[in-house]
């Protein structure tokens, strides 16, 4: 199974799915007994210098928008994703840093919604429900299934890790990143 992990400073959000959705809910909650593969939606690393990491500068150069890992707002949430991560890497578990709102640009899974709108989020559900069949969700669930869909998709083959020095994001297979050659 793979698992997306959507992290937030007071809750975590989790979704687990094989061909289908098996688990949606409170990262506490999560059961990570058949869990290969997580995709984290949290900086992972912080930039070796600036508040850009090499990672993030080949997702601008893609036309992907982003919040950079160097800013101070962000400092809680990636600290608390690292800590998540190393939990996972101790248990056996594959960790990766995923980007849903890049997911969603590359598979085409309502890039100009807004997911904090109800229309968006239901744009959002309705297209990812493409992919995997959702219930209603919130923003940050939804977060945590594209987290987990994006960790599939690369463990099958269908994705590539953006790296650098300093860090690196797993994102869908698109024709943009084959032209970067990262």
């Amino acid at each position: 199974m793979y698992c997306g992990i959507d992290v937030g400073l007071k809750k975590c959000h989790a979704a687990l799915i094989s061909d289908r959705l098996e688990f949606v809910g409170d990262y506490t909650e999560l059961d990570l007994d058949n869990v290969r593969v997580t995709g984290i939606d949290a900086p992972l690393s912080f930039p070796a210098k600036g508040s850009l990491r090499e990672c993030e500068r080949l997702l601008l150069k893609m036309g992907i928008r982003l919040f950079p890992s160097g800013a101070p707002f962000f400092r809680g949430i990636a600290l608390r994703g690292m800590e998540i991560a190393e939990e996972l890497r101790s248990k056996g578990v594959e960790v990766y840093e995923v980007y849903p709102y890049a997911t969603r640009v590359i598979l085409n899974i309502a890039p100009k919604a807004k997911k904090h709108t109800k229309s968006g989020l239901e744009e959002i559900r309705a297209e990812l429900s493409r992919w995997v069949e959702i219930p209603e969700l919130s923003h940050d669930e939804v977060d945590a299934v594209i987290a987990a869909l994006t960790v599939k998709l690369f463990s099958e083959g269908m994705g590539v890790k953006l790296e650098g020095i300093d860090g690196s994001i797993v994102v869908p297979k698109g024709r943009v990143q084959l032209s970067l050659n990262p």
